[in-house]
């Protein structure tokens, strides 16, 4: 796979709708790379405990840890991958992070669908075609 490659994703959010985004490989191409070949893959999701700040969904076994591009700064929209805790991060609004995480990829439209959500949602992420 080429550094620069970039992979249009959809987040099935089911019975409320769906997001598009993409995974930018060169962000944390290990991490990028094991999520990718996961897909698809279906999840339950829940909001980060006390508040909406992001949509998780843990137990992805990737268990890659943090790259030299790795920080805490987490930007609304991204899509993250928080090796400490092994789940995969979607940003609703700009916060920051305890530990440092890798940014993988972001959504690009439809982000406030998520607030629509309850915990426990199976979130359904894989591949689309432009």
């Amino acid at each position: 796979m080429s550094d620069s490659r970039e992979y249009l994703i959809k987040v099935d959010l089911f019975g409320i709708g769906r997001l598009h985004g993409r995974i930018i490989r060169h962000l944390a191409p290990l991490s990028a790379d094991a999520i990718l070949d996961k897909m698809p893959f279906v999840l339950r999701g829940r909001f980060s405990f006390g508040s909406k700040s992001y949509w998780t969904l843990p137990g992805m076994e990737l268990y890659k840890g943090p790259n030299p591009k790795s920080n805490k700064e987490i930007k609304r929209g991204d899509i993250i991958y928080n090796p400490k805790t092994d789940e995969l991060l979607i940003a609703l609004e700009d916060i920051k992070m305890n530990n440092k995480i890798n940014k993988i990829g972001e959504i690009i439209d439809h982000l406030d669908l998520l607030l629509n959500a309850r915990n426990g949602l199976n979130t359904k992420i894989a591949r689309r075609t432009p």
